[in-house]
């Protein structure tokens, strides 16, 4: 299977370019740290990508599928500001939908018909517990990931019947690079958090299900939700 997948060089995305290459598939990452996306394997190849510039992506992800052609789109990548609305600028605001949720948007916009051309495809997206019930401080966050999730839901119904699945796992904290730069974080303890592998194997399991069948949305939680704040946030 040849899959495309978004922020292949960190967090979840880089734990699912790692199992997806153990299973003999075949891997182009997009990634805007080139430097960090590099994997000596010889299934893996690599498109430098910054989703906050989306003109240059839809550009070049066009070209790329000029050339080759793919079977599943695993859409990883995103970031997570949270706080009050009036804490941030008007370019962080865009910034974050453009990334969060603007560039599934735009990347699709080239992928989909090349699925509908295939009469095949798989999209699946990483989404996020914050598209189920937002939180304090989550209001930009919330914003892009409950508009994700209704993008998946329309596509879905869209693309049906033209052999295209569409799924959305949407997890609550995930132990990765995402809370480097939060106030926050999961508590230490394994039950506080989700790891990337754990994701990951629930990706490739969805691409071995038969076609036939979508798990059209899956929801998952750390059996404990106990968070760590750093001195500053408290």
């Amino acid at each position: 299977m040849k899959i495309l997948i978004s922020g292949s060089s960190s967090g979840i995305g880089l734990s699912t370019t790692k199992q997806l290459l153990a299973m003999n598939h075949e891997v182009t990452g997009l990634s805007r740290q080139l430097e960090k996306a590099q994997l000596d394997h010889p299934n893996f190849s690599l498109l430098q990508l910054d989703l906050n510039e989306l003109e240059d992506c839809d550009r070049k992800l066009k070209s790329l599928i000029k050339d080759q052609t793919f079977d599943c789109f695993i859409h990883c990548a995103g970031y997570g500001h949270f706080g009050s609305i009036e804490q941030f600028s008007v370019a962080q605001i865009d910034q974050a939908i453009r990334v969060n949720l603007t560039s599934a948007l735009v990347l699709c916009r080239q992928l989909v018909p090349m699925f509908r051309h295939q009469k095949q495809g798989r999209l699946i997206f990483i989404g996020s517990e914050s598209a189920l019930n937002a939180g304090k401080k989550g209001a930009l966050y919330s914003a892009a990931k409950f508009g994700l999730r209704g993008f998946c839901q329309a596509l879905r119904e869209d693309c049906s019947k033209d052999g295209i699945t569409v799924s959305l796992i949407n997890p609550g904290m995930v132990r990765s690079p995402f809370f480097d730069e939060q106030p926050f974080a999961p508590a230490d303890q394994s039950e506080n958090a989700i790891e990337t592998e754990d994701v990951a194997k629930l990706i490739c399991q969805i691409l071995q299900t038969s076609t036939d069948i979508v798990m059209d949305e899956i929801n998952l939680s750390p059996r404990v939700k106990s968070i760590n704040f750093s001195p500053q946030s408290s």
